[in-house]
């Protein structure tokens, strides 16, 4: 029995609704079985669909994500662990790696069915924080381990300047003043490092950004390694404002003076099933207008 999870935002109607259209279609089946969470399983007719754990769902055959992007990088760090293929559900506003519209959705579930789809590997980016135990509530604290598809940021609170030291293996990169620092996979280009002046870069390329945000210098600018270093960003002493370190914008840890997080490329890809939609450069250009002269 193919076993199939789906991953939805339950914030959005139109999520819902293109998930009960999903089980309408396939309710004659018995061979296929939906894993989904409970509290979305209850609003879903019929007997198709399974409340499971979050851990039963990653390990579905693939699993659906129904919403943006911000729905897919956190079905990304829940699956890529698995090696689960996931098939991404355009429900956004901007949709830059969500790529399928709702329309197609049972083509798609079909092709996918079928063994019809490409598969295509994306680098997630792991990062692993080393406390400095500078203060009595983090004695003898372990290494937390956090994994991240678009960009693990080091960045103030309270959107103030902090002092970051930044090092690439044994070797010293700068210590920036800034508001933060980004280090952001190629997927992750097109998010916030974009937006900091990073630059753009293929989803296939074999490489990480770092990128200082709002650096007060002239001369600090991003710069491209390749994804086999480590980057090792530790908060200076000097610092005197919260630091948080922020996974994909979405998960938020707090770090003290002293305090190391170390980015490199995780030990497991995130696989993302396409169609013949458009590549990386059609994207750019048909939504973002890319290199297009603004005639007046």
């Amino acid at each position: 029995m193919k076993q199939i999870g789906l991953l939805i935002n339950e914030t959005k109607p139109l999520a819902l609704e293109a998930a009960e259209r999903l089980v309408h279609a396939y309710a004659s089946r018995n061979d296929l079985c939906l894993l989904t969470r409970e509290v979305v399983a209850r609003q879903l007719p019929g007997t198709l669909c399974r409340a499971s754990t979050d851990i039963e769902i990653a390990q579905s055959d693939f699993v659906i994500v129904f919403g943006g992007d911000g729905t897919l990088l956190a079905a990304a760090r829940l699956v890529a662990p698995y090696g689960t293929p996931i098939l991404g559900i355009h429900l956004g506003h901007f949709g830059f790696i969500t790529e399928i519209a709702p329309e197609n959705l049972i083509l798609a579930v079909d092709a996918a069915l079928r063994g019809d789809c490409r598969i295509e590997e994306r680098l997630m980016l792991q990062g692993v924080i080393q406390r400095a135990n500078t203060s009595p509530e983090w004695e003898e604290s372990p290494e937390e381990t956090l994994v991240a598809m678009n960009d693990i940021v080091a960045a103030s609170g309270a959107v103030r300047m902090v002092h970051v030291r930044a090092q690439i293996g044994d070797d010293l990169l700068a210590t920036y003043a800034a508001d933060g620092v980004i280090v952001a996979s190629p997927t992750g280009s097109t998010g916030y490092s974009l937006s900091a002046g990073g630059p753009l870069v293929h989803p296939a390329a074999p490489v990480m950004i770092i990128t200082p945000i709002a650096p007060h210098t002239l001369n600090a600018r991003a710069l491209i390694v390749p994804d086999d270093e480590t980057i090792h960003l530790t908060i200076e002493r000097q610092t005197r404002d919260v630091v948080l370190v922020s996974v994909d914008g979405q998960l938020d840890i707090t770090l003290h003076p002293g305090d190391t997080v170390s980015v490199s490329r995780a030990p497991f890809n995130v696989r993302l099933l396409t169609q013949d939609g458009p590549n990386f450069y059609q994207k750019i250009r048909s939504r973002w207008h890319y290199g297009e002269r603004i005639l007046g």
